[in-house]
């Protein structure tokens, strides 16, 4: 009786334990996956006769719960649900979903000969989103933004954010309701320039471990009175005579690293530019208000 009683006191601390830690704790995984059928049925149990949870619309981002499959092609999701705004958990046929994430075949030399593992790798541009993806797809994954502006064609969403310990803001710029671009952008002010001399290193040592040696570097002068005396640089920076820029190119995306100053303040921002839309981009520039970087 004393052991049936204890175990019915462990069970209750495990079950308290579960339901006090936030869902994100329980919830892990980031891994996410899409809908990608006009209409996808989320089943209670991993059969089709299952009662139907929720019935998703194309595009509808849902994070994969288990990388196992269940009955050969049954993936345990859990999702945002509209109506209610809980978090609802089902399973969904392989067919109807993408994956927002790769496998890539990874070889690790051991003492007993060369071993090879799938691994998987998340295919985020920025964050944990991607070129093209809609502006309501975006703010499901970032949440309400702060500030939005839009302006023939073009939407802009704002979060205040604080990154390297300095405050930021993160820009997305939507053309046609895709995502096109987005931005690091580090708020300074005068006085700081020596501070964001070495925050520019900073973040292009970050972005060299992440993309390599940059593919361009150049630095503007607009004034070259400091130009031979590199200890006054940052000075140069803060009164506008010099702008720094690094330069990194992969299959899909431009990142620009840009430092410059002038007016009482400094500009410190990295930029992305999604390839496939950067065309796209500069034709809505032209019929809009909105500078895009």
């Amino acid at each position: 009786m004393r052991n049936i009683s204890r175990n019915v006191w462990d069970l209750l601390l495990v079950l308290l334990i579960m339901f006090s830690l936030p869902l994100g704790f329980l919830f892990s995984s980031d891994k996410k996956v899409r809908v990608c059928v006009d209409k996808a049925s989320v089943h209670l149990d991993p059969e089709k006769k299952s009662p139907v949870v929720a019935t998703l619309d194309k595009g509808t981002l849902l994070t994969l719960g288990n990388e196992r499959k269940f009955r050969m092609n049954w993936n345990y999701v859990y999702f945002n649900s509209e109506k209610t705004g809980r978090i609802r958990s089902g399973y969904i046929l392989d067919d109807s979903i993408e994956r927002l994430y790769q496998k890539t075949k990874v070889l690790t030399i051991q003492a007993d000969g060369v071993k090879s593992e799938n691994k998987e790798e998340i295919k985020n541009h920025f964050r944990s989103t991607r070129w093209g993806m809609s502006k309501e797809q975006v703010v499901g994954i970032e949440g309400k933004p702060n500030h939005l502006e839009n302006s023939e064609g073009l939407d802009f969403i704002q979060y205040p954010q604080r990154i390297l310990n300095m405050d930021c803001m993160i820009g997305y710029v939507f053309v046609e309701n895709k995502l096109a671009k987005a931005r690091y952008s580090f708020l300074g002010k005068r006085g700081d320039e020596n501070q964001y001399i070495e925050e520019y290193d900073k973040i292009k040592e970050i972005l060299i471990k992440i993309y390599g040696k940059p593919s361009n570097e150049w630095a503007v002068w607009h004034d070259p009175q400091y130009k031979n005396d590199h200890s006054s640089w940052e000075l140069a920076v803060c009164q506008g005579h010099l702008e720094l820029n690094s330069k990194w190119t992969d299959a899909e995306t431009e990142i620009l690293l840009h430092l410059s100053g002038g007016k009482n303040r400094l500009s410190l921002e990295v930029d992305y530019s999604g390839l496939e839309y950067i065309d796209l981009a500069k034709k809505a520039q032209a019929r809009s208000l909105f500078d895009l970087w």
